[in-house]
């Protein structure tokens, strides 16, 4: 009996760990940083049937992939009309998410401050 258990368990890590592997993102905009050291990148991600569109952003150093992971630094529902604008080379804000559901909003992303408004 207690195998069992061990078993399903372990199923249930496994199948948990996968999760994420069906999902999708899809860029809506690239904005360079003002000397080109970074990108932010915003992106809807999908998941799936079961789960609605979210609106998701990056910063990244320039060069580097867009991951196939969750952004890095936002995360809100549904799809957004986000508004990103560099103040310098290691800031930037974010605008255009009023009224949504935020699951992330991270002050600092790959080395770049980022402030929301």
């Amino acid at each position: 009996m207690r195998l069992g258990a061990v078993v399903i368990g372990i199923g249930i890590l496994v199948a948990l760990n996968g999760c994420d592997a069906g999902c999708g993102n899809e860029i809506a905009s690239t904005i360079e940083s003002p000397r080109g050291g970074h990108v932010a990148v915003i992106f809807n991600r999908n998941c799936g049937a079961t789960t609605g569109f979210n609106t998701q952003l990056s910063v990244l150093a320039k060069g580097d992939a867009v991951p196939k992971e969750a952004g890095n630094a936002f995360i809100a529902d549904g799809s957004l009309a986000l508004r990103v604008r560099w103040v310098s080379e290691s800031e930037l804000v974010v605008a255009g998410f009023q009224g949504a559901k935020i699951f992330k909003q991270e002050k600092l992303a790959n080395g770049v401050a980022v402030s929301y408004e």
